[in-house]
């Protein structure tokens, strides 16, 4: 019984063996989907922030769901038609240029979070960073902004 068992190990290990590859090639294949849809997602974002820079409402309601709200750096729930008509031209004024990093995409299904901090420089030279959390939200095949919340980063400490 011994000496069978050792001649059927091989035979069962080579007969898992495809398994075990295919198994693998479709978790390689869905990793490589999450990544592909989680840079459609920071895409969106992108121009969500381009087009809110640039106080253009046309452009900022292509990226946001019908019912989108964001709640402000100061605290205030706003929804989609406030939203836009913050960012409406006869309100536009120079907006700081802003900086991106520390940015995390993760996505399941037809919904993600994005989770990034911006900094930007105020008149005087003085720099300021918020933590955004965008969520996203895939509608028809179509990834749309469903809410946004930005938390002001309090600065550092001075001695």
């Amino acid at each position: 019984m011994r000496a069978m068992s050792w001649a059927i190990a091989p035979v069962a290990m080579l007969a898992a063996s495809p398994a075990a590859a295919q198994d693998r090639a479709a978790q390689d294949r869905a990793v490589q989907g999450r990544m592909a849809q989680d840079g459609v997602v920071q895409a969106l974002v992108d121009r969500f922030e381009d087009a809110r820079t640039r106080f253009d409402p046309v452009a900022l309601a292509a990226t946001l769901a019908p019912d989108y709200e964001e709640i402000s750096p100061v605290g205030t729930v706003d929804p989609r038609a406030a939203v836009l008509g913050f960012y409406a031209s006869a309100a536009s004024r120079p907006a700081p240029a802003m900086t991106a990093d520390d940015t995390v995409v993760r996505t399941t299904g037809d919904v993600a979070l994005v989770t990034r901090r911006q900094s930007f420089t105020l008149p005087g030279g003085v720099t300021r960073s918020i933590r955004v959390r965008y969520v996203a939200r895939r509608t028809n095949g179509r990834w749309q902004l469903l809410s946004a919340h930005y938390t002001p980063i309090p600065p550092a400490p001075t001695r």
